[in-house]
């Protein structure tokens, strides 16, 4: 069957009042869909339940001028049972004259079955006659058609006076009040001296028809008024409510548009990591996540990357990690991660002295080395060694310069990284302050930037690059963690580009919480356990490559986490999760023991059996931490909510002394946010974020829907939102003030104000 929509917002408005989200039909992870490249248009195909047909069905309305038009189909056959025929892609559209495309995350051939909400409407609809569209309530403001009546003169012509008595009959016979309806028709035309009498206005009255070709709607009796100089009393905005105590409060509203992301159990983690972590958070102001995962990552980078943790037999996982944080420019991430790599940069710079001594030992060698080679190649070429058939004992390998340590690295090439890789063995992690511009590079093909060589440092194995101009460059242990801060507007614009081949995938997202940013109180060095952590640091860094090994209880822990990820990968297969999530899903069970090992090493790095205990507050850490925050940017696009809509909600508490919001008006507001999109596409993200605010009891949706082409929307503003969250609306207003008066604190003109400010000074400072 096709779900073929011709009008969106009327389409939409239909299927929501019977629970159907339209724009959640098309976001489904199985959803096929027809594009036609024709705007408010789309078609959507699903697969009928076995044996199952149902008559195609259209859904017709009428627009103010009376003319009809089809806004909605559910096409499967005919009423005769036949079959029934859909132009699909590659055809051309006979508009457009561009070829309709396949779009949605689905494909054709395989046809999601019709959602059981869509087939019980579809049933429904059968039942009954078409609904239709009332121009008023069911309970119909009779007072208002009385005020409308009186503007219009009961001696127009027959042909009008019959209009009037048709408009009166369709609405008497949907509300019920037929006989009502009829007795106002007849009083109205008694002023007339051309009133027929009572029989004959029986007689017309019964003449009158509801049917398609010959209805006439009240709107038609509103024009005729208004045309004579009525206008239609403004609605009071309070009617449109619910009581005060139904309305979402803005925080809940806020958790709603944007559920919160996860929270993680410190409890878990480490103690000496999570107590540096929290003073520093303290003293920067910063997400408590940023430091903690930067001193992962810096416990990684110190610990010889030649480590393994053996979880089965064959299967041993190195200690690298590659961790992710999500946040604003204003989240506070290079401060909040920075002191933890201090450590890692005192280790490089303790290293030079003893790299100075090991260059001047090198380059004595090497000079004894070329005298022994001259020497060498000189007997090799004397007259009486070669007449005697005698060769010269060798003069040996030469020696290998030695390299500075290197734990750090940050803007680098590939190309750069694998030569460092070489030089360090024992790895090296990659500290990018801000991924954008990596990200960039890694994505674009024309960057020259070998995104595999990349991807196989995560695995911790031999690794050869082959460039014409630099050779083959082998590292024995291609090793690099990274630690990397990301803007969520960057990561959703690489998200797809970076996921293609798993590269996105081996990261641990975090995603910062807005309210853990904050003004900082720095603490007193003497008084935090910063030595603490640089010599726990310091230790792993001295530790010797080696295999560590589970202990029975560690291995019990392990199976368990196995059961649970088989039954929840299936689960996920089942209930079709995105194919980035289920990627980074797969790679759980490596994951949890590159985080078994690491924090073995921090908290007992003497023994070489992982505790039970170890492995269990690792796999919760996974199973409540980590999978929801994969699930969170990864299989919902960070919650599925834009800056727009929390702008919507900020800007309709900043205008709740209004008592109504039309769309141009909004549209005149978010100029600059909508200045990259077109004018319908513009229309759709206000009438998007307007839902969830309608839901919430904030606004009323004023007008019926029918002047949408034209850029023509009308909201009831609650007026109880004013009062009610006062302060809230408080905040807002003079954060947007303070934002406007930073824009012009250097003009000599009077600065702006803003709805709703109120200056107290003379500066407005």
């Amino acid at each position: 069957m096709a779900v073929d929509v011709d009008v969106w917002d009327r389409a939409a408005a239909e299927l929501a009042m019977r629970g159907i989200d339209l724009q959640g039909l098309y976001d489904a992870p199985d959803a096929v869909v027809v594009d036609s490249g024709r705007q408010g248009h789309g078609k959507l195909l699903y697969a009928m339940p076995f044996g199952m047909a149902l008559p195609s069905k259209k859904f017709m309305d009428s627009d103010p001028s009376g003319k009809r038009y089809n806004y909605l189909d559910l096409r499967c056959s005919t009423h005769e049972a036949l079959t029934v025929q859909d132009v699909l892609p590659p055809s051309i559209h006979p508009d457009t004259l561009q070829p309709y495309r396949w779009a949605g995350m689905g494909h054709w051939t395989r046809l999601p079955q019709i959602p059981q909400s869509l087939l019980a409407f579809w049933v429904a609809s059968m039942e009954r006659q078409e609904p239709q569209q009332a121009d008023v309530p069911s309970t119909a403001d009779w007072e208002e058609i009385r005020s409308a009546l009186a503007y219009i003169s009961p001696d127009v012509s027959r042909e009008e006076w019959v209009k009037v008595g048709m408009a009166l009959h369709h609405l008497g016979t949907e509300t019920g009040q037929e006989t009502y309806a009829a007795q106002l028709w007849d009083q109205w035309s008694q002023e007339s001296g051309k009133y027929p009498g009572s029989r004959d206005m029986a007689t017309q009255w019964r003449s009158f028809r509801s049917d398609k070709s010959t209805k006439v709607r009240i709107g038609s009796l509103y024009r005729m008024a208004s045309e004579n100089g009525w206008s239609r009393p403004v609605p009071d905005a309070s009617s449109f409510f619910t009581a005060a105590s139904e309305i979402t409060e803005p925080v809940q509203l806020t958790n709603e548009l944007r559920p919160p992301p996860p929270e993680l159990d410190l409890d878990l983690v480490p103690a000496i990591l999570r107590r540096r972590a929290d003073e520093i958070a303290r003293g920067v102001g910063c997400d408590p996540m940023v430091p903690l995962f930067a001193g992962l990552a810096t416990v990684s980078g110190a610990l010889d990357a030649r480590t393994r943790l053996q979880l089965k037999p064959g299967f041993k996982v190195p200690p690298v990690l590659w961790v992710m944080t999500i946040g604003d420019p204003a989240d506070k991430k290079s401060p909040g991660s920075r002191p933890m790599f201090s450590v890692l940069n005192k280790l490089e710079e303790e290293d030079r002295p003893r790299y100075r001594q090991a260059l001047q030992v090198f380059e004595a060698l090497q000079a004894r080395h070329e005298a022994a080679k001259k020497a060498f190649l000189d007997a090799a070429k004397d007259p009486e060694q070669m007449l005697a058939g005698e060769m010269p004992e060798g003069y040996g390998d030469a020696p290998v310069e030695p390299r500075p340590l290197k734990i750090v690295v940050q803007d680098i090439t590939s190309q750069k990284l694998v030569r460092h890789a070489a030089d360090q063995p024992r790895g090296l992690l990659c500290h990018l302050d801000e991924m954008h511009s990596w990200a960039e590079k890694v994505t674009d093909p024309r960057s020259g930037e070998a995104r595999s060589a990349w991807t196989q440092a995560y695995e911790s194995e031999r690794y050869e690059m082959d460039r014409v101009g630099a050779g083959t460059i082998s590292a024995d242990n291609y090793a690099v963690s990274i630690y990397g801060n990301i803007q969520p507007h960057v990561f959703s614009d690489v998200v797809k580009s970076m996921s293609s081949d798993g590269l996105l995938q081996r990261f641990i997202p975090i995603v910062l919480r807005h309210g853990h940013t904050r003004k900082g109180s720095p603490i007193p060095e003497a008084l935090t356990n910063i030595a603490e952590f640089e010599q726990m640091v310091r230790v792993v860094f001295g530790l010797p490559a080696m295999t560590y090994a589970l202990s029975p209880e560690a291995a019990a822990e392990f199976d368990r986490f196995q059961d649970w990820y088989e039954t929840q990968r299936k689960d996920e297969r089942l209930l079709r999760s995105g194919p980035v999530f289920l990627t980074a899903f797969g790679k759980l069970e490596g994951m949890l023991g590159r985080l078994a090992l690491i924090w073995h090493v921090m908290e007992n790095p003497y023994s070489l059996h992982v505790s039970g205990d170890v492995m269990r507050r690792c796999a919760d850490l996974i199973r409540s931490f980590i999978v929801p925050a994969m699930r969170y940017t990864y299989d919902s696009d960070l919650g599925g909510v834009s800056g727009f809509d929390q702008w919507m909600a900020d800007h309709i508490i900043q205008h709740a002394d209004a008592t109504e919001i039309s769309l141009a008006e909004i549209k005149s507001s978010a100029r600059r946010r909508l200045d990259k999109v077109n004018q319908w596409t513009a229309t759709e993200m206000i009438l998007g974020s307007m839902h969830p605010l309608e839901k919430a009891g904030w606004v009323a949706r004023m007008d019926d829907g029918s002047e949408i082409n034209r850029g023509r929307a009308q909201w009831a503003i609650n007026p109880a939102l004013r009062e009610m969250f006062s302060h809230h609306r408080a905040e807002v207003i003079a954060a947007k003030q303070r934002q406007m008066d930073n824009i012009y604190r250097l003009s000599t003109k009077e600065k702006p104000t803003v709805h709703g400010y109120e200056r107290t000074g003379t500066t407005g400072d």
